[in-house]
């Protein structure tokens, strides 16, 4: 058994072991420039639940090669985060708001709205030190250390509220996350954490949700169990609705009391999912083999919409890259260049019509399906198909009969 990463037991084991992966952000510019591979394996620790990856990947191999490469997390939620924010005991127009980085900006935004006027927000290069124009949360959470909250503190001083969306997760070492989150707000203020809620993921066996950038799969669960361990508790936790991914938002706070744990059935939960979910990818993944390729013998090409991270793992954890034939992105950026693992070709979407796609993947969010097929009607009208790999979707692979090409 493993140590785990949130709770330092040595109690990670039911390991689902994918093999070596390539970084889903590194696009390759010719057929001849090697991949980089990195083991990707999941455990999942019996004494707190929490589902983990059990080797990062170096962070400058994690970086991108790519300065246009970004990531946009929904958003609608933060209205509501912000009025909490405002509402939390001790918190007034007086107070100081902090922000970590870019993706903290617009809550700050909000919160001015709101008439909380003294907010910072974090600079990667002059703050962080972090000198790549392609860094990213990567780097950010190589650089969130006790040494560099000192730093933020006599620079911009202690916050009462410190924002952190959606870094937790990609952090190497969470112990000293927390380390640098004490070191850096006022006694008694609180930190607000953002992170996608993975119970979804894990529960409709989606392994699209395996990133290697994400070391941690929280739940509301194992995110209290997190902060005992680190001596925080939560003053408010929710988790906000999107058809894709929830987002799990907790403002915590300093504990003095002993940390509580949580009990034998919530672990039990947590288990059970978990568990399950190691356990049942060789079936998911041989139905989207079978499935996939008995269309393309029966019907014709596949290919997939969207070159993201989510269509990259769609691929190389299921093994589909003898069966989808290009990747159909309209980004210009992304155009001659080459998926990373499946060294798929990225074409634009016109290729769809004029290569004669027969099913086409799509991977994007489900409120925005209907637009998706629209914008592709002229793939469409002639009877070529969008399909969803993800299986709550209405467009879902998994309606499509692979014989007849229509929906089951």
């Amino acid at each position: 058994m493993a140590t785990c990463g949130l709770c330092n037991r040595p109690a990670v084991r039911e390991w689902l072991d994918l093999g070596p992966q390539a970084i889903t952000n590194r696009f390759l510019r010719s057929p001849d420039e090697p991949d980089y591979v990195h083991p990707c394996k999941l455990g999942v620790c019996r004494s707190c639940g929490t589902v983990q990856l059990a080797s990062p990947v170096p962070v400058d191999e994690m970086r991108p090669r790519f300065d246009w490469i970004s990531y946009n997390e929904p958003e609608s939620h933060l209205d509501d985060v912000a009025e909490v924010i405002t509402r939390l005991p001790g918190v007034t127009p007086a107070s100081a708001v902090g922000g970590l980085t870019y993706k903290d900006e617009s809550t700050l935004r909000r919160l001015n709205k709101l008439g909380l006027s003294h907010t910072w927000l974090a600079r990667s290069r002059e703050d962080l030190d972090i000198g790549s124009p392609a860094a990213g949360i990567e780097s950010v959470q190589e650089r969130l250390t006790v040494t560099a909250a000192r730093g933020l503190a006599a620079r911009y001083g202690r916050p009462d509220v410190l924002l952190v969306r959606h870094v937790l997760e990609h952090c190497h070492d969470v112990h000293e996350a927390f380390r640098a989150f004490r070191s850096l707000v006022r006694p008694g203020g609180c930190v607000v954490l953002e992170m996608p809620d993975a119970r979804r993921a894990l529960d409709r066996l989606d392994y699209t949700t395996i990133w290697e950038e994400h070391l941690f799969y929280f739940t509301p669960v194992t995110i209290r169990q997190a902060l005992a361990v680190a001596g925080f508790e939560p003053v408010f936790l929710d988790s906000y609705f999107y058809t894709r991914e929830n987002s799990l938002v907790v403002i915590a706070r300093r504990r003095a009391e002993p940390p509580l744990a949580a009990s034998p059935a919530e672990l039990g939960d947590e288990l059970a999912r978990a568990d399950r979910f190691v356990r049942e990818f060789p079936a998911v993944r041989d139905a989207h083999r079978q499935r996939l390729r008995t269309f393309a013998r029966a019907r014709g090409k596949v290919a997939m919409l969207g070159a993201g991270h989510l269509s990259a793992a769609f691929i190389n954890l299921y093994g589909l890259a003898d069966v989808i034939d290009f990747v159909a992105d309209d980004n210009p950026k992304k155009h001659g260049l080459l998926m990373p693992g499946s060294r798929l070709p990225i074409l634009p979407s016109s290729e769809l019509v004029t290569r004669d796609v027969k099913l086409c993947l799509m991977t994007v969010r489900p409120e925005i399906e209907d637009l998706v097929v629209g914008k592709n009607a002229a793939f469409t009208a002639p009877g070529g198909r969008l399909a969803s790999v993800f299986p709550d979707s209405r467009y879902s692979l998994d309606k499509l009969d692979p014989a007849a090409g229509k929906a089951a």
